[in-house]
């Protein structure tokens, strides 16, 4: 999810009919600027360079799980139909990316789930299978953490944050060093037990691993050795 609000002004989106690399690209009533969401950045128009300011808000799961996490959500009827069309189903079983399209870097496989997300002006990028149950990573200047429950979906949300200090996991629960916050994987929040602030939100999302690298030239691969 990406703020729409740049330099005091408010930008209407909607889906250009184009693609990039198969990743989709977004284009603005306003100034007809492209705007790609792999890229995180204005790629044509009048807005060519612009950053984009991606926030880390959205959460993906089954419906089953939302509404038991939220049980009064209401439900945006679509052409008088609630229910999606499984138009997914053969794109998640297969090996291949769209339209057949294949990861060119070989350090992982075309399809393979990760989370991606850019830091200091670099993409990285962490296998799902690496964060299950949690685990940290030292990015030189700060620290990650990310958390997968066991036997979740591929499209499940991948919980992650970012600290100064590292993160420990003492008996069964991960902690914050230098706060007094503890990890809550039933919430998929850091909790204070404390008045001292806890880590933020990492901004980042779960994809495949030919979407991201095939958009950006040089990820820097966490948890694979």
């Amino acid at each position: 999810m990406y703020e729409r609000e740049y330099d005091g002004k408010t930008y209407t989106l909607e889906a250009s009919g184009g693609l990039i690399n198969s990743s989709l690209v977004m284009r603005d009533r306003e100034t007809d600027s492209y705007w790609s969401l792999m890229k995180s950045e204005v790629i044509g128009g009048k807005l060519a360079g612009l950053k984009m300011k991606e926030l880390p808000v959205s959460e993906k799961m089954r419906w089953r799980d939302w509404v038991a996490k939220y049980p009064n959500t209401e439900v945006l009827s679509v052409n008088g139909r609630e229910d999606a069309f499984p138009v997914y189903e053969d794109y998640f079983s297969s090996p291949e990316g769209f339209r057949g399209s294949k990861a060119v870097d070989s350090r992982l496989p075309t399809k393979a789930p990760i989370f991606a997300f850019q830091w200091n002006g670099k993409a990285y990028a962490v296998p799902q299978s690496a964060v299950t149950n949690g685990t940290a990573y030292d990015l030189g200047g700060a620290w990650v953490f990310f958390y997968r429950p066991p036997n979740v979906e591929k499209f499940w949300s991948t919980d992650a944050f970012i600290s100064e200090k590292n993160f420990v996991k003492r008996g069964v629960k991960w902690r914050s060093v230098g706060s007094k916050c503890v990890f809550n994987s039933e919430t998929g929040k850091f909790e204070p037990e404390g008045d001292t602030p806890c880590p933020e939100a990492l901004p980042g999302y779960d994809t495949f691993w030919y979407n991201w690298s095939l958009n950006h030239d040089e990820v820097i691969l966490l948890g694979v050795k």
